[in-house]
């Protein structure tokens, strides 16, 4: 019986909990402090932080009870953090259907939750009456 072993990653994107020093500049660093304390996607701050602790010296194990995720994770975020640098930090791009809203119109409706209080469904009729755009909320 043969058994499928899939073909090991490219070296850039191998995973490994090996010890790999993480070394930040001053820039680099405060970057960081910046997206952990104002980001607003909440995965980017996460691995904003988990960053900055490895960069403090823990280990993957401290950072995982300090942030109560798996070590894979850990070891995920620090291998992309090492290889993409910020660019590690954001989601790539998944599979499924395009978004609806272009990343305008998505700011101009952040532009009208903050100016004023309204529910999503005025949200919706005010991006149906004045961009002529049908979204379901």
């Amino acid at each position: 019986m043969r058994v499928y072993l899939p073909p090991p990653p490219p070296e850039s994107l191998a995973l490994s909990r090996k010890a790999k020093t993480l070394t930040l500049t001053d820039e680099e660093r405060g970057q960081l402090k910046q997206i952990d304390e104002r980001g607003s996607d909440w995965r980017e701050r996460r691995r904003a932080r988990t960053i900055l602790l490895l960069d403090q010296g823990l280990s993957i194990d401290a950072v995982v009870t300090q942030q109560k995720i798996h070590q894979e994770t850990v070891a995920c975020h620090r291998d992309a953090w090492l290889v993409r640098g910020f660019a590690g930090l954001r989601d790539l791009p998944r599979s499924g259907a395009p978004r609806k809203l272009s990343e305008t119109l998505r700011q101009v409706l952040c532009a009208w939750a903050q100016d004023e209080a309204c529910t999503a469904p005025q949200l919706r009729s005010r991006l149906s009456e004045e961009q002529g755009v049908q979204v379901s909320v």
